[in-house]
C-alpha cells in the first residue's frame, strides 16, 4: 500500500513546470519574428516618407525653374513691344537703312519664338543677334539728327538698357534654379525618385 502511495505522490513528467530559462528562450522565438516584422514595416514606412518628400521637392524646384522661365519670358515680352515702338519711330527717319530696321525685328521676333519652344540654344543665339542688331540700330541713329536730338529717344534708349538687365537678372534666377535641380537630379534620394518621375537636369540659358 506504501508502494502504491509512492507511485500516485510521483510527479507527471507530463506535467512539470518548465525551467525559467526554458521560458526565455521560447518567449525569444514568438519574439524574434514578430520584431523583424516590425521593424520591416518601420523601414518600409521611412522610405515611403523619404520618397514621398523628395518627390515633392522635385515638384516644387520644377515648378521654381517654371515660373523663373516665364518670368524671363515676360522680359523679353516687354523688351519686344518696347523695340516695336522704336523700330516705327525710326521708321521715316532711317527710311534708307530699311535693312537695319529690319534685323532688329526679325531678330526679335525669333528671341520670342526660341522662348516660347523653350528652345534654350535658339533663345541664346537670338538673344545674341538681337542686342547686336539693336545696338547697330542705336548706333546708326545717332546719324539723324531728329532721333539723336531727341530727350524721348533716349529715354526709350534708357528703357531698352533697363530690360536688358531685367532679362539678364531673370537669367541668372532661372540657372540658379536649373543649378539647384540638377544637382538634386544627381543627388540620393532624389535620383531614384526623378528616375520614376522621369524627370531630368535642365539646360542652363547662356
Amino acid at each position: 500500500r506504501d508502494r502504491r502511495c509512492r507511485r500516485r505522490s510521483r510527479p507527471d513528467p507530463r506535467f512539470v513546470s518548465p525551467s525559467p530559462q526554458a521560458v526565455a528562450a521560447r518567449a525569444d522565438d514568438i519574439l524574434e519574428p514578430i520584431m523583424a516584422w516590425i521593424l520591416m514595416l518601420a523601414f518600409a514606412a521611412l522610405a515611403a516618407a523619404v520618397a514621398m518628400a523628395a518627390r515633392r521637392g522635385l515638384a516644387a524646384l520644377q515648378d521654381s525653374t517654371q515660373v523663373a522661365w516665364i518670368a524671363l519670358e515676360a522680359q523679353l515680352v516687354k523688351r519686344q513691344e518696347l523695340l516695336v515702338l522704336i523700330v516705327a519711330l525710326c521708321a521715316k527717319p532711317m527710311r534708307n537703312e530699311p535693312e537695319t530696321l529690319h534685323r532688329v525685328s526679325i531678330a526679335g521676333s525669333a528671341v520670342l519664338a526660341a522662348a516660347k519652344r523653350t528652345n534654350i540654344p535658339a533663345l541664346a543665339a537670338a538673344d545674341k543677334a538681337h542686342r547686336s542688331a539693336v545696338a547697330t540700330l542705336f548706333e546708326h541713329a545717332r546719324n539723324h539728327p531728329q532721333l539723336a536730338m531727341s530727350a524721348a529717344f533716349a529715354a526709350l534708349r534708357e528703357r531698352v538698357a533697363t530690360l536688358d538687365a531685367r532679362v539678364d537678372e531673370r537669367r541668372e534666377q532661372y540657372n540658379a534654379a536649373v543649378s539647384v535641380l540638377n544637382f538634386r537630379c544627381h543627388a540620393f534620394p532624389y535620383w531614384l525618385v526623378a528616375r520614376s518621375m522621369r524627370v531630368g537636369p535642365a539646360a542652363f540659358l547662356p
